[in-house]
C-alpha cells in the first residue's frame, strides 16, 4: 500500500504533522490510543505551550536549530488554534499555559484535525524493517488486520524518546536514524527528578517551597518539592537538563533574600 507520507508516532508532533502534510497520509502507533503523553501531561491538564517560547529556551548543540521552526509557527499560532476549538486555558507560572479542563481536549482537537485531513490512523500497530529503495521508503506493518508492506514518498519519525518506558516509549527513532546513517546525539535523562539512594530528604517528603536550582552556570527560580526519593518540582526538573552525572547541584532555599527578616519577624 502506498502513501504520500508515512508518520511513525501518533503523539502531538505526529498528529500535527498528519493534519498538515497533505495528500494520502498514514499514521502508525503501537499504543491503543493517540496522544497518551498529552493526556497525562500537566497533571492531566496539558501544559500545551509557553508564552515565552523562543529559540533561546531550547537546548541544542546548534543554537540556531529551532529558529526556522519557531519563526514559521509560534506559540501564538497554537494559542489561536486552541481558542478556535473553544478550549479554555489559563496561565499558571512563568508563562506556562494549561487547559482549564482536561488534556483530553487537546487530544480530541488534534485527532479531529487529523481526521479532517483524511489521515489513516493505525493503532496497536508495529512498524519494522525500514528501508529506502528507488526513491521510496518502505517498511512492514503488523496490526489487527494482519501484515502489510507499506511504501511512502516521505517518512516522518515522530516517536519521541525513551521518556516514559512504562507507557511504551522506546528507542525506535534512534534505531531508524542509525539505519539511514544519521548521526545520533548521545542520550541522557532530562526534565527528571533527582533521586538519592541514602534517603537524605525523606524526613522532608511533601514539603515544597520556592528555590533556586543551579548547575553548570544555569539557574532556575521555581518551586522544588522534597520527596521520599529525592528532589522534584519544576526547578529540579528544569535544571536536570543542564546537569550531568558527577556535576555539582546547588540549591538556594532563600533566593529572594528574605529569610533573615522572616526569622526576625517570627522571633
Amino acid at each position: 500500500m502506498h502513501y504520500d507520507t508515512a508518520i511513525i508516532g501518533a503523539g502531538a508532533a505526529g498528529m500535527m504533522c498528519a493534519a498538515h502534510a497533505g495528500g494520502r497520509v498514514l499514521v502508525v502507533d503501537h499504543a491503543r490510543a493517540p496522544g497518551e503523553k498529552i493526556r497525562i501531561s500537566g497533571g492531566g491538564r496539558c501544559n500545551f505551550t509557553n508564552l515565552h517560547c523562543t529559540p533561546e529556551a531550547f537546548i541544542s548543540a546548534n543554537p540556531h536549530f529551532a529558529k526556522s521552526a519557531l519563526a514559521r509557527y509560534t506559540q501564538w499560532d497554537f494559542i489561536d488554534l486552541v481558542d478556535r476549538y473553544g478550549i479554555a486555558w489559563h496561565e499558571k507560572t512563568l508563562g506556562q499555559l494549561f487547559c482549564d479542563g482536561s488534556a483530553k481536549q487537546i487530544v480530541a482537537m488534534l485527532r479531529g484535525m487529523m481526521q479532517q485531513a483524511g489521515a489513516d490512523l493505525r493503532l496497536g500497530a508495529t512498524a519494522s524493517g525500514f528501508a529506502k529503495q528507488d526513491g521510496c521508503f518502505n517498511f512492514s506493518l503488523q496490526d489487527a488486520d494482519g501484515n502489510s508492506e507499506i511504501t511512502a514518498d516521505r517518512l516522518v519519525v515522530a516517536t519521541g524518546g525513551k521518556s516514559i518506558p512504562k507507557m511504551g516509549a522506546t528507542g525506535l527513532a534512534y534505531d531508524i536514524a542509525a539505519r539511514f546513517g544519521l548521526a545520533v546525539t548521545p542520550t541522557r535523562a532530562g526534565l527528571v527528578p533527582f533521586t538519592f539512594t541514602d534517603g537524605r530528604f525523606a524526613p522532608l517528603s511533601g514539603v515544597a517551597l520556592p528555590a533556586r536550582a543551579m548547575a553548570n552556570g544555569t539557574a532556575f527560580d521555581e518551586a522544588i518539592l522534597f520527596t521520599h526519593r529525592g528532589l522534584s518540582g519544576p526547578a529540579s526538573l528544569q535544571i536536570s537538563s543542564y546537569w550531568e552525572e558527577g556535576d555539582a547541584l546547588s540549591l538556594d532555599l532563600d533566593p529572594a533574600g528574605t529569610l533573615l527578616e522572616a526569622l526576625r519577624t517570627q522571633r
